[in-house]
Formats: structure tokens, C-alpha cells, sequence
């Protein structure tokens, strides 16, 4: 079994909570064992797209990984639309001074699995600027592990998830802080509604000599009804005493003040449902550079907030 492992909590905790490692989905673990890797190695990052400007929607399906670089003092802003089952691997490297804007969204058939691993390192005053939505496959597991190798580096994380049936969501997101005076923000926002199964660990690593950084990390989860299982990880590693890290994690049903208020207008109770699921994803669809990939979004959840009973 260990060879289906495919992700790693950086500490691991009790394992009675489950959530010390992800394994690849059943359905995957045919693609390892053609001669894939679930653990890429960044090292042979390979600069095929040096220099890169402008908006640039990534090739996916392949059963390649994507790898690219940008180079200093440039930018680039790639999207990733990942429509059908695969094991997706995209890694990325920022030199001195240069802009990465990367967006993943995760739309695979319900009746598939999907796993994905994101793995970006950043040098000096690079930026990144990482924006994620899942919401497809019946199974989902995700890796993110940003580094923040050089001083005055930054991470802005924002991801969106939406669980419905027995769809099951595992989300390992990493940010090891390595560089003086690195910046780190990490929010994750989601809905849970029948018999989903949904984990996510967020980890701020602060290495030593990462001096004068800081790092925040916020999770909120709106529990549609009873019977969905949330398993919510925040954590916090130091090896400095000069860094500045906060977390905290928001979990539970729908506040019935407002939902009463908006019922009271003429709304009923599955409208009142996706207007307050469309405020809650709205900061982070918002960071998503194509209008017709967040409406297509919108749609998709809506309609499952539709179905079924609360």
C-alpha cells in the first residue's frame, strides 16, 4: 500500500483522525503503476516556457507533467481546466522579481477520480498567486507545496470546494517559508452538503532562518445537513522565534438568522442555499481570470445545491 501514497501531513497526528496521509484513489493507481510517479521531483525542473507573458490556458489530459519556468522579473498567469479523470502533476519555478498567477480547476465527472500535485518554488521578491477550485470526481486528492526559498518572497493561496453525495475530498496544502521577510496567506472556503467526506490540511512551515515572516491561514466550511464528515487540519510549524503565523478554521450549518431573512424576502430554501454558498465562493471565483469558467462554476454548484433534499 505504500506505494499508493500519494500525499503526507509535514507532522504527522493521531491516526485514528485519518489524516496522515492521502492515497490515489483506486481508480488511479493503474496510472503509478505504468510507470508514473505520485511524488514528482521538482529538481528536474525543466525551463520549457522561460519568459512566458500573458494568459495561457495549460494542456491537460496528457498524462504529461506540465512543468514551466518564469523568469526573472517577468510574468505569467497560466490556467489549468482539468475535465476528466487523470493523475495531473504541475510544477513551477520562479526566479528573482517574476509574477506567477496559476489557477486549477477541477471539473472531472462525478463517477471519476482525479489527483492532482502542484509544486512551485519561489527566489528572491518572486511572487505566486494560486487559485483553486474543486468540484468534480467522485474522488479527490490534491497536493499544493509552495517554496518560499528566497527572502522577500510571497504565497497568496485561495481555494474553493464543493462536496455532494458520497463524493469524498482530501486537500494537502503546504507553504514551507525558508527566506527573511516571506509572505504567506492561505484561505480555503467550502460547502458540504449529503454523505460527502472532505479533509483539508493547511501547513505554514516557518524553516529556520525565515526571520520577519508571516503567515496566515483561515478555513470556512458551511455544513449543508447532517450526515457530511469534515475533517479540518490547520497547521503551524516553526523553527524561527521572529515570525508572525495565524490560523483559524469556521465550521457548521448555515446561520438561520439569515437564512430566516432571506426566506422572509421571498426567497425559498434551496435559493436562500445557493445565494449564501454563491457569497461564501465569490472572493475566491473572483480571482479567476475568465468570466465564463466562474459562471460555468456557479452553474455547476448551483444545480447540485438544487438536487436533493437539505
Amino acid at each position: 500500500m505504500e506505494q499508493n501514497v500519494f500525499s503526507r501531513i509535514p507532522l504527522r497526528t493521531w491516526n485514528w483522525l485519518g489524516v496522515n496521509e492521502a492515497r490515489l484513489p483506486d481508480g488511479l493507481q493503474k496510472i503509478t503503476a505504468k510507470g508514473r510517479t505520485a511524488t514528482p521531483a521538482v529538481e528536474t525542473l525543466e525551463e520549457s516556457a522561460a519568459g512566458t507573458d500573458g494568459r495561457d490556458f495549460i494542456k491537460t489530459g496528457t498524462g504529461k507533467a506540465q512543468r514551466f519556468f518564469v523568469a526573472a522579473g517577468e510574468t505569467a498567469e497560466k490556467i489549468a481546466v482539468f475535465r476528466k479523470e487523470e493523475l495531473a502533476e504541475i510544477c513551477a519555478e520562479v526566479a528573482e522579481g517574476g509574477t506567477l498567477c496559476l489557477t486549477c480547476i477541477q471539473l472531472a465527472p462525478e463517477d471519476r477520480a482525479f489527483a492532482g500535485k502542484v509544486r512551485i518554488r519561489a527566489a528572491k521578491d518572486a511572487k505566486v498567486k494560486f487559485t483553486a477550485v474543486e468540484a468534480g470526481a467522485s474522488e479527490t486528492v490534491t497536493e499544493l507545496r509552495i517554496e518560499l526559498e528566497g527572502d522577500g518572497s510571497s504565497a497568496d493561496v485561495a481555494v474553493a470546494y464543493f462536496g455532494d453525495g458520497e463524493r469524498k475530498i482530501d486537500m494537502n496544502y503546504i507553504i514551507v517559508q525558508q527566506g527573511k521577510d516571506t509572505e504567506a496567506d492561505m484561505q480555503a472556503r467550502g460547502v458540504l452538503k449529503d454523505a460527502s467526506d472532505k479533509i483539508f490540511r493547511g501547513a505554514l512551515d516557518f524553516r529556520r532562518g525565515s526571520k520577519g515572516s508571516a503567515g496566515r491561514e483561515k478555513e470556512e466550511v458551511v455544513l449543508l445537513n447532517e450526515g457530511v464528515r469534515n475533517r479540518s487540519v490547520p497547521l503551524m510549524l516553526s523553527q524561527e522565534d521572529a515570525v508572525n503565523g495565524q490560523h483559524a478554521v469556521s465550521a457548521g450549518r448555515l446561520d438561520r438568522a439569515k437564512w430566516f431573512y432571506l426566506m422572509s424576502r421571498g426567497l425559498d430554501e434551496k435559493a436562500a442555499q445557493k445565494l449564501m454558498a454563491g457569497s461564501l465562493f465569490a472572493p475566491v471565483l473572483e480571482r479567476i481570470p475568465d468570466t465564463e469558467l466562474q459562471r460555468e462554476i456557479m452553474a455547476c454548484i448551483e444545480e447540485r445545491i438544487a438536487d436533493g433534499e437539505v
